[in-house]
């Protein structure tokens, strides 16, 4: 190998090594967020032959509104309790949704069928 060859070998890597150091960024920012703590949380509606359950997360308000396939709502409840047992007994066969709002306004709904 002469001379040559090895003060190019060299250059190209002292190149690439000093234009990975300068891409590198080593300065540090200190970034406080502040974040408000927020109750609430996934809900889950278990149905039985004539009730419904509704569990959330935390005992927080909840409005729980079952809605037939027309758009109609059928019935309402609200509660502050983790757990709730809608009676179902009342509704005529078909398709409902349950829709769930918080405080927060977190919506969500589920579909459920009655026999």
């Amino acid at each position: 190998m002469n001379v040559s060859k090895i003060f190019i070998i060299l250059l190209v890597t002292l190149t690439f090594s000093f234009n990975a150091t300068a891409a590198t960024n080593l300065a540090t920012n200190n970034v406080s967020v502040e974040s408000e703590q927020v109750e609430g949380g996934p809900r889950v509606v278990i149905q039985a032959m004539t009730t419904i359950t509704v569990e959330q997360s935390t005992a927080t308000y909840l409005e729980i509104t079952i809605v037939d396939s027309e758009g109609n709502s059928v019935i309402v409840s609200e509660t502050e309790e983790v757990s709730i047992v809608i009676s179902l007994e009342e509704l005529d066969k078909g398709a409902y949704t349950v829709e769930t709002i918080d405080d927060n306004g977190d919506y969500q709904e589920f579909s459920i069928v009655v026999e």
